[in-house]
This record gives C-alpha cells, structure tokens and sequence, in this order.
C-alpha cells in the first residue's frame, strides 16, 4: 500500500501530532547542550527532536492514520541523511520552544501553528499542512478551557473575548479535554479540526459548535540562527509532499486490484528500466505496463540498487513482482521465489575486448568476473569442476563490471545475449565472443504464494509470447538502431536531469517549488524544447501563453529565451498555487498543476462539482479528477460556471507530471542516498 504525505496530511490535518508511542516514554533533557547549524550536526552524527510527551491518544482510528506517523516522518529525515535520532520529551508547547533556545534540540518535531509573535521566537520550517479550527462541547454560551501558551488562546481571545474561562493545565492532551468536557468541568474548547473530529466522533455529549474562519498553516519549529538546517529539511518536507510513502506490504491479487497500481521491482539498466530525458523507459518496464494495461492497473517502479536487494524487496513486501531480466535458478526457486514461463529467450555470452572468447579453451589463464548472486555465477560454477579460468565474483552491476572491462579493470565478463548485444552497438571495442547453450527464457518473480498473479501473468506472456506488442518492443529496444541511439545518448544516468536543471533550481527555489517537479512539468510541457510553440500560441521551455508572461512581468518576445520562460511558467505555477489558498500543502500543487493545464476557473468548477457528486474537493487524486472528468459530459458542463473542458487532457497532465517527478526522486536518491 503507498500513501502521499501530501493526502496524509490532508485527511488528517494535524491528527499526526497526537499518534504516541507504543510504549511508555519520560521526558529526559539532551546531554549535551549546542545551537549549531546543519555542519555541525552532520559532524556530531545524531539530530535532536523534540516532541510533546503525550500519553492516552495514542492512535486516531477515525482517521485511519498508523500509529506514530509523525515520528517515523521525522526519523526518516535523520535516516535519509545518515544521522541517528535522540529524541526530547518535554510537557508542553512552551517545553517545546525552550529546548529549542536552550540547545537542547534541533527541531522541535511538533506541529505548531505559525503565528507572527512565533516567528520572533523561532524560524518555521515549510508548512506541513493548513488546517482551520473548531469550537467543540456543548455549548458556546458556557466556560472554554485553552491551555495557556498556546494558539488557541490568540483564538479564544479573538472571537470570544468575554467568555469564562477554566485554567487547563498546559499538558493537557485531547483525550483530557474531552475528559473535562464530559465531566462538566468546562463546556467548550478549540481544536484543530483533524482532532476535534476524533474527540467528537468518540463522545456522545461533545459535538461541533462552530467552525472558524481562519485558515491555519502548522509546521515545525528550529532556531532562526540555523538557516542550512531550514533549508535541508524544507528541501525533504517539499518532497515528502509530493512524493508516495512506500508502505511495505505483501498484497495478493485483490488488494492489487483494490488499489489500482502494480509495484514493479527493477535495477536502473539498458535492458530493463531507465529514465530518458522525461519518459521511463525500459523493454521490462513497457512488458509490465501492457501487462498492468490489460488489467487496468497502474505500475508504480521501485528501483533497488541491485540485484540482491530485488529479492529483499520482494521478500519484506516492497513490491509485487521482479522484472529485471531474471534466469530462473534453483537457488532463486529455494529463496521462495516463483518464475512465470518465458518471455524471452537469451543465451548467456562471453563479452571482453580485444579477441573474443570464442571457446571455452579461450578462457584459460584468464578471469571471468560477475556477480556471485546472478545467474551468471551459477552457469561458471555449473562449468565443471575445474575449470581452466578463474571465476572473480565482485559485487557490482553488470554495466559496472561492462566498464570494468573497457577500461582493462576486467578480463571478461558473461552477459546476457540482448543486453551484450544492445552494449556492443554503441561500443565498439566489445567482442562478444562464444554463447552457451542452451538458450535460457527470461521470467518475471514474485513470490511463491502470489499464485493468482503468476497465473494471470503466466496467461499474458502466453497470450502475446510473439505477438504484435512483443515484436514492436524487441524492435524498438534491441534492433532499431536509430531509437537505440537516441535512447542511449539522451539517457539520464547522472544527476543531471535536463540542460536547464540549474537554471530551474534558481527559480523553483525562490517559489519554494521542488526543482525536479518544475523539470518533470518542463518535459511535459515543451519536451524540453525552448522553440515549442503550441496551437494556442503558447512558447517556451514551459509553454506560457504571451499574455500571461506579459500580466506576469515578463517580456512575452522572450518566451523562447530559456531562463525568461522558466522564470515566467515558475512564476506562473507559484501563482495558480495561490489560487488554493485553504488546501493543505501537499494538495496544493496537484491543484495549481490543473489549473496551470486548463485554467483556474475549470478547477474550481471541479471542485464545486466533487462536492455534488460526494467527493472531496480537496484532494485531488481519484476525487476532484473524476469530476473534472464529468466536466467534458454536456451535462455537467452545460451547468459548469467555465463550462466545457477537455477533462482527460488535465487529469493526464497531473498524474504523467506526478510520476515522472517520483522517478525523477527515485533516480537521484539511489545516485546520491
């Protein structure tokens, strides 16, 4: 199962703040006091974080959260960068500002509203979700209980100045509140809206009394004198709203079906999955999508580093099936692993430079290096038992060990026929040479128990084994060379993602958009072609329309200038975000995406339209997207303040966006972990 944080967030508002640990905590103060920026946590390895130490509100069922969400948020940004956590347990809000001050922590991992008289205590760091509050109790005619120090307080004193109040202690959790209510201590009291809902959905006394106005935004707090610490960890929070938690999780045919996406596990090679310029690519990645086609599925990728953290993958969950040009072996089939037939037959093949191998006699003296957990170590070793050369078993990927061989770090090496054919079409100094027999069929995995899907695979590679979509695949990746060149030379290997990455980076950063999401736009927009002029008349690497450069503040003559157009589509995309101003955070950007695609006006008709259909209209994904769907039905669009747009060319447009920027993030992390 995958989650966006982003829709997390938005379900749930700041439900994540009140998830408690599983076991009993105590509030214990850092040993070692230090306000150092980001360089000298990285030098001192562990990050401090500190949190409400709240008992008895463990879990909000009603939102349907996992328990200690927030945390494991906060615990996988110390992961990411490689630092361990200690964490700080304080009692209340005001605990949470003087760990802070005193040195004693880092961030305070708490979602806190942002308020102007915080903001000269503490810096914020991006908002990580938008959430309005509620009066809930009985009656608003009665005694409010707010904890003091807190945001509710500036609420109470806003909108109810003259109302009697009840001292609550400042550690007061929800649960108590709804304790102090039901006792008759109090009558009243404010609460986010997330909380409010869980307190009031659990009690028979307490209901909603009144929602208020404002709209507002909750983020973590850290020292203003730590401007790299901000800046690191609002570059994982813009992505973690964006970017799918991958939830690890054994799932049969149903709940594949159930949640409308197929996870394909894969390495990063010439033969299986890739990224060229904007588009995923990959023989195995367009077999798994006619695949999931036909089943009207989705494929989610997830790239392991290797080949042994596929198995790994598989085992704990991480994805349903393996393809990444896989020989069934018997040690493979006694890890638990279970092979579809074939849909590809390959005879494994001697590469090396110089002169090729072209008997096994060939071989003596020399050393023949692969991977002791492919299949190409059990073929060697399967051999004979003493055979002429040496086997140099190295952990590294079959395109390292390629390299390894060109650049005389390696005598010889044994691949695959397509994948040693594919490499010597684009380098020369490759001599393949000898090709054992006999021919081996290539299988997709999963494991033993996913007999349903297994079987439906086994009937997909029957039903086309040779067919049209098979033999246009074969062409295109393996024998026409012209694709294959451009597929090689403009294939992203590094971590650069188009020619205009820093210029993107600049721009997107002073609009606080994620760089790589604003690339993924680009592509779809203009393939990256500053030239590109649309129907419409709109230009540039962005594809903005003259007029809207020129309200923008930027010379429309210009467009085609690559850093006047991206300046003007960031500028652009930051100003459609606006347009959404009481969405949470992490829906925001699929909505200004939307409206970027078809205008804000069409969007918000897609949402008034959500609300009639029994929708929310303020998520985006299977939700606001299915009515703007409707909105190319005369129906509905006869009705529509906007009327007609062209639904499936919007809703398109945000998931292809979306997809392309979690690879674009899946790629540089596994370069760069």
């Amino acid at each position: 199962m995958t989650r966006r944080w982003g829709i997390l967030w938005a379900a749930a508002g700041l439900a994540a703040i009140s998830c408690g640990p599983d076991r009993p905590e105590t509030a214990e103060p850092a040993t070692r006091l230090s306000t150092e920026d980001w360089p000298g946590i990285e030098a001192r390895g562990t990050i401090r974080l500190a949190r409400r130490a709240w008992a008895g509100f463990e879990t909000l069922p009603s939102q349907g959260l996992p328990t200690e969400h927030y945390r494991r948020l906060a615990e996988r940004f110390a992961e990411r960068h490689g630092l361990a956590v200690e964490w700080v347990l304080v009692q209340d809000v005001e605990g949470l500002f003087r760990s802070l001050e005193e040195g004693r922590a880092d961030i305070a991992a708490w979602n806190l509203t942002i308020t102007d008289s915080r903001r000269e205590r503490v810096a914020f760091s991006l908002p990580l979700t938008r959430s309005r509050e509620w009066v809930i109790g009985v009656t608003e005619a009665g005694r409010f209980g707010v904890a003091e120090d807190t945001a509710y307080m500036v609420s109470l004193d806003e909108h109810y100045p003259d109302a009697p109040r009840i001292p609550v202690p400042a550690d007061t959790d929800p649960m108590g509140f709804q304790e102090l209510i039901e006792a008759g201590t109090i009558d009243a009291t404010i609460m986010d809206e997330a909380l409010a809902r869980t307190v009031a959905a659990t009690s028979q006394r307490i209901a909603k009394l009144r929602e208020l106005p404002n709209v507002d935004d909750h983020a973590w707090a850290l020292r203003r004198d730590n401007p790299r610490l901000k800046e690191v960890l609002d570059a994982y929070l813009l992505e973690a709203h964006t970017v799918e938690e991958r939830v690890d999780e054994p799932r049969d045919w149903d709940a594949i079906l159930a949640a409308g996406r197929l996870r394909m596990l894969t390495v990063n090679q010439p033969t299986t999955y890739y990224l060229w310029r904007g588009e995923r690519l990959g023989y195995e990645y367009e077999m798994v999508r006619l695949f999931a086609a036909a089943h009207d599925l989705e494929v989610e990728v997830v790239v392991a580093p290797d080949i042994g953290g596929l198995f790994e993958r598989l085992d704990e969950g991480g994805g349903d099936l393996i393809a990444a040009s896989l020989v069934p072996t018997d040690e493979r089939e006694a890890m638990g692993l279970r092979f579809t037939r074939p849909y590809l037959l390959i005879r494994e093949t001697f590469v090396t430079t110089g002169q090729p191998v072209t008997d096994l006699a060939d071989l003596a003296g020399r050393s023949v290096t692969v991977n002791p957990v492919t299949s190409y170590a059990a073929t060697l070793a399967g051999l004979g038992p003493d055979p002429v050369f040496e086997i140099d078993h190295r952990d590294a990927s079959t395109t390292a060990i390629l390299n390894a061989v060109l650049s005389g770090g390696a005598d010889v090496t044994l691949v695959d026929s397509h994948r040693a054919e594919l490499e010597a079409t684009f380098e020369p100094r490759l001599s393949l040479g000898l090709a054992l027999e006999p021919e081996q069929g290539l299988g997709w995995a999963v494991r033993e128990s996913s007999e349903e899907l297994a079987s439906r695979l086994d009937a997909f590679i029957e039903r086309n084994y040779r067919g049209y979509d098979f033999n246009v695949l074969r062409n295109k990746y393996f024998r026409n060379k012209r694709r294959m060149e451009s597929q090689q030379r403009d294939r992203v290997q590094g971590d650069v993602l188009s020619p205009y990455d820093g210029i993107v980076k600049r721009w997107a950063g002073e609009h606080g958009l994620d760089w790589r999401l604003v690339v993924a736009q680009m592509y779809q927009e203009s393939g990256f072609d500053p030239q590109q002029v649309s129907f419409a008349g709109a230009e540039g690497l962005l594809q903005v329309l003259p007029r809207t450069a020129r309200e923008m503040g930027f010379d429309p003559e210009e467009l085609d200038v690559p850093e006047t157009g991206i300046r003007a589509g960031v500028a652009y995309l930051a100003w459609t975000r606006e347009r959404f101003p009481a969405l949470p955070v992490g829906e925001q950007l699929w909505f200004a995406l939307g409206a970027y695609n078809a205008g804000v006006g069409h969007v918000h008709d897609g949402r008034r339209l959500a609300l009639e259909l029994g929708l929310d209209d303020s998520v985006w994904f299977d939700n606001v997207e299915r009515a703007m769907l409707k909105l190319a039905e005369p129906e509905y669009a006869n009705r529509a303040t906007y009327g007609y747009v062209r639904g499936s060319e919007v809703v398109r447009y945000v998931r292809e966006i979306r997809d392309r920027h979690g690879a674009y993030v899946e790629h540089l992390r596994l370069i760069d972990p």
